[in-house]
């Protein structure tokens, strides 16, 4: 009788080990892995901040495009590239709208404690940039009554330009924010502004299409990083990433797309280059 019940039990005990096997959920798969199953991703990119990413007859093309083909190359998948507007594009990432951000994010201490960021695929010193005919502005420390330009904070010119200001004594008027590089520097080609605050390689996109209309006054600050962005929890799909840049930047290619959208070659770590606390 005992030896019966005890059967029976076990009997119960598997069934019930049997179903619970069979009900749960399978555990999730990380970004990436979905992305290779699905054999497409989805990127955003604001494509109004040359020679990063713009838009030419129809199509987003840059830098970022062509290492972002790289990374598509040797994934062996389709791309589905959205243009999405800078304010809103860190947002949608978080939403999901879209697998990972490829556009020309500097790597601050802000944004690199709330995102996944890749290796840096660029880097550039920030600059004041000025009209040839403003002869008022003879420093970047001569900011006094001066209008400048700068990106929507908290990106990493503007938070310069600000700092800056301030060890000097807040001898800048106003600080001007603009949406994309376009508006800014059409604000300072209209005389909206006395200056604007920019990396040198976005000014220099600006002056090679304008020649002679502008003038470096100097750097300020530390140089930034640029890299790509991903949802904090798809540090897979980051380092998936990280791996055909890092290639890129080993084989001597990153440097050669360098020099074609920007003019020179450029020292890009593949390590040390977060600031404390980024994810």
């Amino acid at each position: 009788m005992k030896s019966g019940a005890r059967l029976f039990g076990m009997a119960l005990s598997i069934a019930f080990i049997a179903g619970a096997a069979v009900s749960a959920p399978p555990s999730h798969a990380g970004t990436f892995d979905d992305i290779k199953k699905k054999g497409v991703t989805v990127v955003a990119t604001e494509a109004a901040y040359p020679p990063f990413e713009f838009i030419e007859n129809g199509k987003i093309v840059g830098f970022d495009k062509d290492v972002l083909d790289e990374v598509i190359a040797e994934w062996d998948v389709k791309l589905e590239h959205l243009d999405v507007p800078f304010s809103g594009i860190l947002a949608g990432l978080l939403q999901k709208k879209y697998d990972f951000v490829c556009t020309g994010l500097i790597m601050n201490p802000d944004r690199t404690s709330k995102y996944a960021f890749t290796m840096p695929v660029a880097v550039a010193p920030v600059v004041i940039v000025k009209r040839k005919d403003n002869t008022k502005l003879t420093s970047v420390d001569d900011l006094t009554g001066m209008r400048i330009g700068g990106p929507v904070p908290p990106s990493g010119p503007t938070n310069v330009l600000v700092n800056h200001n301030k060890t000097l004594g807040d001898k800048a008027s106003q600080v001007v924010h603009f949406q994309s590089a376009p508006d800014e520097f059409l604000a300072l080609s209209n005389g909206q502004i006395d200056a604007a605050v920019e990396t040198r390689l976005t000014v220099a996109e600006l002056m090679k299409k304008q020649p002679g209309v502008f003038e470096i006054v100097g750097e300020i600050g530390e140089p930034f990083y640029y890299g790509w962005a991903t949802r904090p929890e798809d540090t897979d799909l980051r380092d998936a990433i990280n791996a055909v840049i890092e290639r890129l930047n080993k084989s001597g290619k990153l440097g050669e797309l360098q020099e074609k959208w920007f003019g020179y070659k450029m020292e890009t770590p593949t390590g040390d280059y977060l600031p404390a606390g980024s994810i």
